[in-house]
């Protein structure tokens, strides 16, 4: 059976290159700068959507003696590079229409342009949406950067297709490139808050205060059976997250109960938290 991330990885793949090769005809047809920044972002979605599956596919190899705790991490370091890529995109698009304000040239054949941005908007909005989702099923960041892309093409298509309305209505060619900035702009911001995410996990940055309470919560409910727990420490690792402590029993308790109890309590974390690998140290109360 095939992976859901590899099936929705590939689904993305196939769709940025019918896109891109529509939105290059048609702007290149049309002159619009709008429509061309949307081919050249298509590009980088390309590269995004071939890391994202790249990454995916390095992210479901097993641990090995250099990485005892796996790759999961690859997302997050491809998930970087993607974020840069948005940025470098969106600073050519905003460069192209500053000359395109200043040149004042004009595009034509609006009927076209709209037509085509308009079947852009919906393909991307219906893509990201299906890459959005298995992203959460499977805790794929990777997935989510390339989710992430596709949505500013979103947003940023419907800027453009709203662009080349009011043209049509109005006759006003210097809307091309100011919409062009702006899609540039919001481009930049969903760069930069890519990267913010995908970084947390590059540096071992803690659980999430509610899957911390999860965690305290199940320890509380068998408390009778041990004395205390400490040194509880907890760090985000991609798919996979991990969590360690040390838990003191009673001097005479056998060493099979306190194994079976430590085995039990990770068993218990795990059910509600099942991204998270846990690891208990058993130690005698001092």
């Amino acid at each position: 059976m095939v992976d859901r991330r590899l099936r929705a990885s590939s689904t993305a793949i196939v769709t940025v290159l019918l896109m891109f090769t529509l939105k290059l005809g048609v702007g290149l047809t049309t002159q619009s700068i709008g429509i061309i920044s949307q081919a050249v972002d298509s590009v980088t979605d390309l590269m995004a959507s071939l890391l994202a599956l790249y990454a995916v596919r390095r992210s479901m190899e097993p641990p090995d003696e250099k990485h005892p705790y796996g790759h999961s991490k690859m997302e997050n370091l491809i998930s970087v590079i993607v974020g840069l890529i948005i940025i470098l995109a969106a600073a050519a698009v905003a460069r192209e229409a500053v000359s395109r304000l200043i040149g004042g040239e004009e595009p034509a054949m609006l009927e076209l342009g709209i037509a085509v941005m308009a079947v852009a908007v919906a393909v991307n909005l219906a893509v990201s949406s299906y890459l959005f989702r298995t992203a959460r099923l499977e805790r794929s960041i990777a997935l989510e950067a390339d989710a992430t892309h596709l949505r500013t093409d979103v947003v940023s298509n419907a800027g453009v297709l709203i662009g080349l309305v009011i043209m049509f209505l109005t006759g006003l060619t210097m809307i091309d490139p100011i919409i062009a900035l702006l899609m540039a702009a919001y481009t930049v911001f969903s760069g930069v808050r890519l990267i913010m995410k995908a970084s947390a996990d590059l540096l071992d940055e803690n659980i999430l205060p509610e899957e911390e309470r999860i965690v305290r919560e199940v320890l509380g409910e068998h408390s009778p059976e041990y004395r205390q727990f400490h040194a509880l420490r907890a760090r985000r690792g991609g798919a996979k997250n991990y969590l360690e402590l040390h838990l003191a029993v009673e001097g005479g308790m056998r060493v099979d109960d306190a194994h079976d109890l430590a085995e039990h309590l990770e068993e218990e974390i795990r059910k509600r938290l099942p991204h998270l690998q846990v690891i208990i140290h058993l130690e005698p109360e001092k």
